[in-house]
């Protein structure tokens, strides 16, 4: 099997992709098993391939040492399975990135007979248990980029934890398989800077209209995440940020922090773990009533004001952050975009605190809610991505003088 493009948002709360153009998504879960745990996990095998999304089990070897993973909703459900919320990810170091993504390429291999019906083209229909994969793309908050001197430095360190040959095992009933992947190119980008893109250009690399607000205004790009934020300072023009104090990473008051003490001080009786609550809350946001109902009882409890109320007060706090983050000269106005899974819930709540703190029309017109907030990144990724599939093919194309 061939993949052109592999775009991936390694998110504190879901991890996503963006394969050929079709989307999915994983819980950022994965919880170490030992190999006998392993290998009585499941009592019953599984026929459809979409079903191994909820029970994805593999093996893979690092440091020439066999590793036993439980990934995404299965990994949820485990003990430790959001152990890494408390704490900065290190996706450099930690393992669950390398983990996460294995167990993804797995799971849109054994299920690419569906997925072609969705309009996904592959360069090769041969499916001969290997992945190869023409260009990968990620990236790293600032928090981790600013560790070393040169933000390349780091970045080059996540390239090559993907470059080259893997293999990775299912170890699901049902779906036994082992497959090699072999990664030809990669890049990594820089997070909040990147989804300037997706505002800059639509994914046939066009010029996009919603780009012209931000012609000639400085803009904050603020990417609010489940465990940091990452701010970038871009010139009119979502040009790329000057230097490295145009990059501010804020690590204070997480979200998923914030939600887990919402959780245990006043919803403790309706949400078992911090992931459930958050899950509610991204399905019901946009609606007039947040209401719970009980599975065995059918009683309904209203949670709105409990959790609005929570969310305008984070909303207060994150737009303060932001605000002192960059202090915009006399008589200049910046612009705040703001994106990320996080922005996309806190959006009702934004625009109430920054109409209450200065008025409607500067509310509008300054602070920003970009459409698809969560998907901003990623979408960057793969306009970059479709960019330099078109240079590739140009150089291929090119006569011979």
């Amino acid at each position: 099997m061939n993949i052109s493009r592999f775009n991936v948002d390694f998110g504190n709360s879901m991890y996503m992709n963006l394969i050929d153009g079709y989307f999915f998504e994983l819980p950022t879960n994965v919880v170490e098993i030992k190999k006998e745990v392993a290998e009585g996990k499941f009592t019953t095998q599984i026929d459809n391939p979409a079903d191994l999304k909820d029970r994805l089990l593999i093996s893979t070897e690092i440091d020439e040492v066999e590793r036993y993973f439980l990934v995404g909703e299965i990994a949820e459900k485990e003990v430790l399975g959001n152990n890494h919320i408390n704490k900065l990810h290190n996706k450099v170091e930690s393992h669950i990135p390398y983990v996460t993504f294995l167990a993804a390429t797995a799971y849109y291999y054994s299920n690419y007979d569906a997925i072609k019906k969705s309009g996904v083209k592959s360069n090769d229909q041969n499916m001969d248990n290997h992945v190869e994969i023409e260009y990968f793309q990620t990236m790293l908050p600032i928090w981790l980029l600013k560790k070393l001197n040169k933000f390349s430095e780091m970045q080059e360190k996540m390239v090559k934890r993907f470059l080259g040959v893997h293999t990775v095992k299912i170890l699901t009933l049902g779906m036994e398989n082992e497959i090699e992947i072999t990664v030809k190119d990669a890049a990594c980008r820089i997070e909040s800077e990147v989804a300037r893109w997706a505002i800059k250009k639509d994914f046939e690399l066009n010029d996009n209209e919603e780009a012209k607000q931000f012609k000639d205004y400085d803009v904050v790009a603020c990417d609010l995440g489940g465990g940091t934020d990452d701010l970038a300072l871009l010139p009119a023009g979502l040009k790329a940020p000057k230097d490295r104090d145009s990059f501010i990473s804020n690590t204070e008051a997480p979200f998923l922090v914030h939600l887990e003490r919402l959780r245990k001080d006043k919803l403790l009786e309706h949400f078992e773990s911090v992931r459930e609550l958050e899950k509610f809350i991204y399905t019901n946001i946009q609606k007039t009533k947040m209401i719970r109902t009980d599975g065995n009882t059918g009683k309904t409890y209203d949670l709105t004001d409990i959790i609005k109320n929570s969310l305008i007060e984070y909303a207060e706090i994150k737009i303060t952050q932001v605000e002192n983050a960059f202090t915009p000269p006399k008589d200049k106005v910046y612009k705040y975009l703001y994106f990320g899974g996080v922005a996309e819930i806190l959006k009702e709540a934004i625009s109430e605190v920054t109409r209450e703190k200065y008025n409607a029309e500067i509310s509008e017109a300054n602070h920003i809610v970009a459409e698809d907030a969560r998907m901003l990144n990623l979408y960057g990724l793969e306009v970059l991505s479709r960019d330099e599939q078109v240079k590739r093919e140009k150089k291929q194309l090119k006569p011979f003088r």
